[in-house]
């Protein structure tokens, strides 16, 4: 009793979710030395986090899932979107209706 008991407590104070280092393509460490790890992103997006990154790890029915990585502190305002790769190349949906991709700006169209 004692036993279960302590387990079921153990269970209920685990975090909901761990963070680890990618250490390769779906490897990660952390808790635990996780491999085949695969990603989670809204349909149509896949990303497979660069070594170095910290990634977001929850646990499922299935097993363990990035559900994303910690974000690198990057100035844009609530509201907007920047899509980046290791390589360089962005996109960035910004407030004012502008997009700029890779520096170049294009302008939002206006009375359409």
């Amino acid at each position: 009793m004692w036993l279960s008991r302590h387990f079921i407590e153990k269970e209920r104070t685990q975090p909901a979710a761990e963070t680890a280092q990618v250490t390769g393509y779906a490897s990660m460490l952390g808790n635990g030395d996780y491999r085949g790890v695969p990603t989670t992103a809204p349909w149509g997006i896949a990303f497979a986090p660069p070594a170095g990154a910290r990634a977001v790890l929850v646990k499922t029915e299935s097993g363990t899932a990035c559900i994303g990585v910690v974000g690198d502190h990057r100035e844009i305002q609530p509201g907007e979107l920047l899509l980046y790769s290791s390589g360089g190349a962005e996109i960035y949906l910004k407030n004012s209706g502008e997009v700029v991709i890779n520096g170049q700006t294009f302008a939002a169209k206006k009375g359409e």
